[in-house]
């Protein structure tokens, strides 16, 4: 008979777009939260990253004879069907040119690292792994495991997203860039891309994207429940560096503190001018100048010189020769007057 307290596994529910529906506090209807890493993206500067899959997209191309010929094909890029098309032509090429391949051995990486955090047997392990490895084991000695890709909420910002580890430090602690005795818990990030030569890029988006772990709670989607996160630095954070088949690791100090800084104050704010949807008007929707008393009486009117002067400039777009003329014999009459 099955143990009707045993505790099945769930996947965590997502919308078509891959954001975490969740049940905010006290509603009774999961809404879709947006992802931790696209919340913090808005302020992350793409612009090597672009100019990379501009890269790898050419180089994919030169590879693939039937990609060249698929693109001829298109006649109107403008077209949203030929546009998909396209699409689908730049993501082939990518992949052509192996720009997944990175992403697909930093997963393997992941997974291989999890498995020993959780102490699980790692099996048949790829001799190019075997020094990435070996790297993780001796630089994560003296760290103790609390939580693996614990998934949390901050409910104020409506975002939600796993972190790879919590860790306890090393007995005595560690000594953080500012001079403090870190000890406790930390939030751990483990990162698989790029060289340990050219350093870790995109730690801006790091220290929002673990900033606002260590300001969000952990979620049971299954009850809907919120528990605090197990007592983690409130400013510091730690990196792992570890780039798939370089057998080298390091760890990296992460400020999270300024990273929830910029997390909790900027980036809400380009959301929402990004959403914002009444900047233009075209120039037909205009609406006429408000005014009930046609030009020419407004001429007739005029008490001063300066406020001739005054109605041509507001008008000038409509000027019209007879509107001189009128101004003409109005100016006149305000000359012979004062005179």
């Amino acid at each position: 008979m099955t143990d009707p307290f045993t505790t099945v596994a769930t996947e965590l529910p997502r919308d078509r777009w891959g954001r975490p529906l969740i049940t905010p506090p006290g509603e009774t209807e999961a809404v879709p939260y947006t992802r931790t890493t696209t919340f913090v993206g808005v302020l992350e500067d793409t612009y090597h990253l672009g100019q990379w899959q501009m890269r790898m997209v050419a180089l994919g191309m030169a590879q693939r004879r039937d990609l060249q010929l698929a693109a001829t094909a298109i006649t109107n890029p403008k077209d949203r069907f030929q546009k998909r098309t396209l699409n689908d032509l730049a993501k082939a090429a990518l992949e052509a040119a192996s720009g997944s391949a990175a992403a697909t051995m930093g997963t393997a990486l992941h997974t291989f690292t999890e498995n020993i955090d959780k102490g699980l047997p790692l099996g048949y392990i790829p001799e190019e792994f075997e020094p990435d490895i070996e790297a993780y084991r001796q630089i994560t000695e003296g760290f103790t495991v609390v939580a693996i890709e614990g998934f949390c909420v901050n409910d104020a910002l409506r975002v939600g997203g796993s972190y790879d580890r919590i860790m306890r430090v090393p007995v005595g602690g560690l000594v953080a860039p500012d001079g403090e005795l870190v000890e406790g818990n930390v939030i751990w990030d483990l990162k698989t891309g790029g060289s340990i030569d050219a350093g870790l890029f995109g730690l801006n988006k790091i220290a929002m994207q673990l900033g606002v772990y260590g300001n969000s709670l952990d979620y049971d989607h299954t009850l809907g429940t919120r528990t605090p996160l197990p007592d983690v630095h409130p400013r510091w954070a730690i990196v792992c560096h570890l780039p798939a088949r370089s057998g080298q690791a390091q760890l990296i100090w992460v400020d999270i503190a300024a990273g929830w800084e910029a997390a909790s104050a900027l980036a809400p704010g380009v959301h929402s001018w990004r959403k914002r949807k009444d900047i233009g008007t075209p120039f037909a929707a205009v609406t006429a100048r408000p005014t009930a008393t046609p030009i020419p009486e407004m001429i007739r009117r005029a008490a001063s010189y300066a406020e001739l002067k005054g109605i041509h400039a507001m008008h000038q777009d409509i000027w019209t020769p007879g509107l001189t003329a009128l101004a003409s014999v109005r100016k006149a009459e305000l000359e012979s007057t004062s005179s």
